[in-house]
């Protein structure tokens, strides 16, 4: 009989210990998994590279969060990047609009160096400021410029196909353009949350 007793005491106890550990590992489950939710927003929204986009961004007086969210939508911050139109980096920018860039811009251009952060950031950067001056700072026109071209953007206003605004983004007829304006203006608020 002793001996039954003992094993109900001992089972008692293991219960007990078994309780107190799932318990522990439940809260350490839960801890966790806050620490992770807090932190899940900085890893989907990184800001590599800040300190060049930050340098470039303001060299042409632009946001350097905006900059981030057009590099995030681009390439999810993948340097050697290539889509299959031809854009190279993190900024996704086409040769031969590096080529314009760097002779706008005063220096020499090598289609070599377009995987290379700062050099991308830094076309990237000049690209994006000047489709801002052109649409006179009209964020919508200048995004969706980045993505389709400034002659595509022109012919859907000047036809009426699309009137400019962030409201009717569905009647830019690229779904692809309508979806880039989207998610990078997404990406720039959260960001500017974020940080």
């Amino acid at each position: 009989m002793a001996s039954g007793r003992t094993r109900r005491r001992k089972k008692k106890v293991l219960s007990r210990q078994g309780r107190v550990i799932c318990t522990l590992l439940l809260a350490a489950l839960l801890l966790g998994g806050l620490f992770a939710r807090q932190k899940l927003p900085y890893y989907i929204y990184p800001v590599d590279y800040f300190d060049i986009i930050t340098a470039e961004a303001e060299a042409v007086d632009i946001d350097p969060y905006l900059v981030s969210a057009v590099i995030k939508a681009e390439s999810n911050f993948q340097e050697d990047a290539k889509s299959p139109a031809g854009a190279v980096g993190l900024m996704q920018v086409m040769p031969s609009t590096a080529e314009w860039l760097a002779g706008r811009g005063g220096y020499d251009f090598d289609e070599s160096r377009l995987c290379e952060p700062e050099y991308n950031i830094r076309l990237g950067c000049q690209y994006l400021r000047f489709l801002l001056d052109y649409w006179q700072w009209d964020v919508y026109k200048a995004i969706a410029s980045y993505n389709a071209g400034q002659t595509n953007v022109a012919r859907w206003l000047n036809e009426g196909t699309w009137d400019g605004s962030g409201e009717n983004l569905a009647d830019i007829p690229f779904n692809e353009t309508q979806n880039y304006v989207n998610k990078v203006l997404k990406i720039y608020q959260e960001y500017l949350e974020l940080y």
